[in-house]
């Protein structure tokens, strides 16, 4: 995964940006003056509990075709349009078959927001990893922002496209041809087509239920846009679930970023202390929590009105 070789950067980062890292707390910001909304932690942490039960869920294993079958089932009960992209990757493991997954919420514009996740967990023979936060978290959490946004009936400016990327993790050693699979044959895909102009922003889940949930600023990440994310955690009162302490992670934004498009990636590389969770036999379901999950989904589901007013002032300019 992508952040293997980054274990060290961020482990210096915390050091030294302690020392300069603002307050959080809901004070820092006036007050709460956001109401959480009707996303709930506890339909997200049901949908990662029935992955869990899948076990390891790695590219071309039947738990992963089984989940991918849960997914479209979900999405397609919430009246979304629902596709599917398949593709062959070349992998150091050989061609492998990886199927991204996009559900649409039609806006009153061809302009695409896209929410998404990676649904795929890491390669492991010599241990079982079940991912219950290293790709379980996120896709349930998504899987519950498709269900809240799908049931309001207003129709907004830009079209939602709920996305759930295969093959994120590296199958052998992270590295640009080894992860990030099916976010770069997205890219790759749309551009080839002509249609990448038309994504305006990307908001990336990755790792979010972690109990004590600490979600630092991603140095990658479009400032502006994680600045609208982080303002709104702190009206919602969830100011110290997101700190202004910087980290660097190589995700599934990367390829949209390279390209200009805004991105950003919320993610708690902080699963245990120092990490130990993260890609180990401990990355199981007693270490996921629900209020963590609707902190995120809040947030979200908060932030893009304001999200979606920042991209309109950008296009009249």
């Amino acid at each position: 995964m992508r952040k293997g070789s980054r274990e060290l950067v961020l482990i210096v980062g915390l050091a030294l940006a302690a020392c300069s890292t603002r307050s959080s707390s809901p004070a820092a910001g006036g007050g709460p003056a956001l109401a959480p909304t009707e996303f709930s932690g506890e339909r997200a942490f049901e949908h990662v509990r029935r992955l869990v039960e899948l076990g390891p869920r790695p590219v071309g294993s039947d738990a992963h075709a089984r989940m991918r079958a849960y997914l479209l089932a979900e999405l397609k009960k919430y009246g979304l349009t629902v596709w599917t992209d398949e593709f062959r990757a070349q992998t150091p493991l050989g061609e492998k078959p990886m199927v991204n997954i996009i559900a649409e919420r039609k806006g009153a514009t061809e302009e695409v927001i896209i929410l998404a996740s990676h649904y795929d967990t890491k390669l492991f023979t010599d241990f079982t990893f079940v991912g219950a936060n290293d790709g379980g978290s996120s896709t349930g959490a998504l899987l519950e922002l498709a269900r809240v946004l799908a049931s309001r009936g207003e129709t907004s400016r830009y079209t939602l496209w709920f996305v759930f990327f295969d093959g994120e993790e590296a199958l052998v050693s992270w590295s640009p041809t080894d992860g990030k699979y099916g976010s770069r044959h997205m890219v790759e895909k749309l551009e080839r087509e002509g249609r990448l102009a038309r994504i305006r922003a990307l908001i990336l889940l990755d790792m979010i239920g972690d109990k004590d949930l600490d979600i630092l600023r991603d140095a990658y990440s479009t400032r502006w846009l994680q600045d609208l994310l982080w303002e709104t955690a702190q009206q919602l009162g969830y100011g110290r679930h997101f700190t202004d302490r910087e980290t660097f992670v190589d995700d599934d934004h990367t390829p949209f970023l390279h390209k200009g498009i805004p991105a950003v990636d919320l993610i708690d590389f902080n699963y245990g202390l120092w990490n130990r969770y993260w890609h180990t036999a401990q990355d199981t379901l007693d270490k996921v929590s629900p209020q963590s999950l609707k902190i995120v989904g809040d947030v979200v589901l908060r932030a893009l009105p304001r999200i979606e007013a920042a991209l309109a002032g950008i296009e009249k300019r």
